[in-house]
């Protein structure tokens, strides 16, 4: 009797495993929050991390420390932007990522990602295609691809009001390396309704934000699965000035670190922020800084997808003028989701 309850416990471990493994998202940056500098102003998505516009167009990339959208993104502190239709049919933009590990035959993944329609488009439309390839695609004309998207969205994304899930699942042929996100077709095979008849902009432009791509999730049998969500958190806070890390953050941090359950393979968002003691572009630095430094430290642990970014002084917790108060803003905030 009592191997045979180590048998189902041990059984019941290795499904959670496998669960839990499979839950890796295989497209890096999947939020557009890591940059390799702020953006300054339009047709700069290519300053995020691991993403490019595939052929002439050139989508953009919104993000809180410097260039942003008149709305918030879905999470975190960046979303893409991108035109997916215009009154010249050939006057299209893709978004493009290359992922972390080829995908393997057979297997089915899911993938997801949310999309907004902009308030200043005219039309909403249907039919956005996620085309799944061995090489990147590339044009150097502006013009729509014709390759054949494995998967296709039906519903019209017409939303402006909140962010819309698109979600789908393809099964791989094997060795495909290359995801691109925009609308393959020609106008006649794409339903389009009006959203608003006084829009001055006649294209449709869309905001992105929150990629996945994993396998497809597989549980055993009597098992209920986990919550979505597993968050933890932590703060390490810093000296006036500084962007090095105290004994006594060390310690705190490396303790927090510690009671994560590694392997953790989903993100780990990292912030650096600052007091309003200095000017804009000192205090972005800083956080920058700050944010850098603790990635660096968590990397002594072998921790895989932590994604920087920095606020600055834009999201400070204490207004006043009292030191002690001043200085709950001079922190890194820490989050893990699963």
């Amino acid at each position: 009797m009592k191997i045979f309850v180590k048998n189902i416990a041990t059984s019941v471990a290795f499904f959670l495993l496998i669960n839990f493994c499979s839950a890796q998202n295989l497209i890096p940056n999947p939020g557009f929050e890591e940059v390799h500098a702020c953006p300054t102003g339009l047709r700069q998505l290519e300053l995020a991390k691991y993403w490019y516009g595939a052929n002439a167009g050139t989508p953009e990339l919104f993000h809180n420390c410097g260039f942003r959208a008149s709305i918030s993104p879905n999470t975190g502190n960046a979303m893409g932007g991108v035109i997916f239709l215009s009154e010249a049919s050939s006057f299209v933009e893709y978004l493009q990522v290359e992922f972390v590990d080829s995908l393997v035959q057979g297997e089915e993944y899911d993938f997801s990602f949310y999309i907004r329609l902009s308030t200043t488009s005219l039309i909403a439309i249907n039919n956005i295609g996620a085309f799944f390839s061995k090489n990147g695609l590339h044009r150097n004309l502006w013009v729509r691809f014709q390759n054949r998207p494995q998967i296709v969205f039906g519903e019209v994304a017409d939303n402006t009001q909140s962010w819309q899930k698109l979600e789908g699942t393809y099964k791989a042929s094997g060795g495909e390396k290359f995801i691109t996100i925009g609308n393959f077709f020609a106008k006649h095979f794409v339903t389009e309704k009006i959203v608003n008849k006084a829009a001055t902009d006649r294209t449709t432009y869309y905001y992105v934000d929150d990629f996945y791509l994993g396998k497809k999730q597989l549980y055993a049998p009597n098992v209920p699965p986990s919550p979505k969500k597993v968050n933890w958190s932590h703060l390490v806070y810093f000296e006036k000035d500084s962007s090095s890390i105290t004994e006594s953050e060390l310690l705190r941090l490396d303790q927090f670190i510690q009671q994560l359950p590694l392997p953790l393979f989903t993100p780990i968002k990292v912030e650096g922020h600052t007091d309003q003691d200095a000017s804009l572009e000192y205090n972005l630095q800083l956080s920058q800084d700050r944010a850098d430094m603790v990635k660096t430290r968590m990397s002594n642990f072998n921790l895989q997808n932590v994604y920087t970014s920095w606020s600055g002084e834009y999201k400070i917790i204490y207004e006043g003028t009292e030191e002690e108060g001043k200085s709950k803003n001079r922190r890194v905030t820490i989050t893990v989701e699963r």
